[in-house]
């Protein structure tokens, strides 16, 4: 077991995680039933902690796919840099998730509000974790490539040797 191998692990969490999260919030909301929304809320909280973990794992991932043939280093860079945009959206979704359970508990008056900045920032996220996984699966599995894929990777095949 190494780094890539945690790595594939770990990131299908904040994928699936943050989508049915979302999906048990927005339920919660619209059928006002506040133990779905109790649900939600916590998938995506432990969506949004497995996505620093998966993003943790990434760079330690990234070494031990260098060397192997095959592997554009251009959707490698590309995979990271949406990844830490997710992260951030993951960890705001998972904080506002934090504070309407904390809101709940308390039974306080921004209740209403918190939970819908968690919806917007879940659904914003869902998005934004399933286009993540995207590109981490272009990087080793070549059927996930499009025409345009290929031709980013055609563009951009020198950006990080130039970094280097």
């Amino acid at each position: 077991m190494n780094w890539a191998y945690i790595h594939l692990i770990i990131n299908h969490f904040p994928i699936i995680g943050v989508s049915i999260g979302t999906a048990l919030l927005a339920a919660g909301v619209i059928f006002k039933n506040q133990g779905v929304t109790i649900s939600g809320l916590g998938n995506i909280l432990f969506a949004s902690l497995m996505a620093i973990v998966a993003y943790m794992t990434g760079n330690p991932a990234e070494e031990l796919m260098k060397g192997l043939p095959e592997i554009a280093k251009s959707l490698i860079s590309r995979h990271e840099n949406i990844a830490t945009v997710g992260m951030y959206l993951m960890v705001t979704a998972g904080l506002l998730a934090a504070s309407s359970l904390y809101s709940i508990w308390k039974k306080d008056k921004t209740i209403r509000l918190l939970i819908m900045l968690t919806l917007a920032f879940s659904i914003i996220s869902s998005g934004t974790m399933v286009f993540i996984g995207l590109t981490g699966g272009q990087i080793r599995h070549s059927e996930f490539r499009n025409e345009a894929t290929k031709q980013y990777i055609i563009d951009h095949q020198n950006d990080v040797e130039a970094d280097n």
